[in-house]
């Protein structure tokens, strides 16, 4: 009778150790873990490059008629990202007509791309959808966006993109706590040497 009762009693102190140890979990460690997944990995332009853009351009350089390395510089994008949950701050291009959110549109890392400017090539943009509508920002506030990142070509009326993004959560762009940056360009930004050079640049 002494065993049986000894049983229970470790098994009702097991139980509430398991119940104590669960609402441990749920309280302190799981909001961290879904923060830091939410949050994404936050990223510059530049690593939406792989090495082989930057040689192509070298190539450019000596023979700007190099058809092959044209499409490796402004195609060629990091395979690796693919199905990565990423955070990258750019500039919003709307891709549909509503008003005061977007279901659609295209993240560029200079203000005004497709808009006041040619687009920049297509391994520098992301074409975003949000499944709930999200907020439209104008298009020279930088804003960042975070989402599951697919590595696939997408055209859109008004650029191709080499990156799609499914949007989970969309802010204005803060360059420090509390402080809204401003800029024209976003880190790590890659502007061709070709558009430079039919600018005048």
């Amino acid at each position: 009778m002494n065993l049986i009762r000894g049983i229970l009693i470790g098994l009702v102190s097991l139980l509430a150790v398991c119940v104590a140890g669960m609402f441990v979990f749920r309280k302190l460690v799981l909001p961290r873990i879904q923060a830091e997944q939410q949050a994404g990995v936050s990223m510059a332009w530049s690593l939406l490059l792989p090495e082989e853009v930057f040689t192509a351009y070298e190539t450019l350089v000596t023979n700007p008629d190099d058809a092959d390395a044209l499409l490796i510089a402004e195609t060629s994008t990091v395979e690796s990202l693919d199905g990565e949950m990423l955070s990258i701050s750019g500039f919003m291009v709307p891709l549909d007509n509503q008003r005061q959110v977007t279901q659609q549109f295209l993240l560029v890392p200079f203000q005004g791309a497709c808009i006041h400017t040619p687009a920049p090539p297509p391994n520098q943009v992301i074409s975003v959808y949000a499944e709930r509508a999200a907020r439209l920002y104008h298009n020279w506030q930088p804003v960042t966006a975070t989402g599951m990142m697919s590595v696939a070509g997408d055209s859109t009326s008004l650029a191709e993109a080499g990156y799609v993004m499914t949007l989970d959560r969309l802010d204005a762009y803060r360059e420090s706590a509390g402080d809204e940056g401003e800029f024209e360009q976003a880190e790590g930004a890659h502007r061709s040497p070709l558009l430079d050079a039919a600018q005048g640049l």
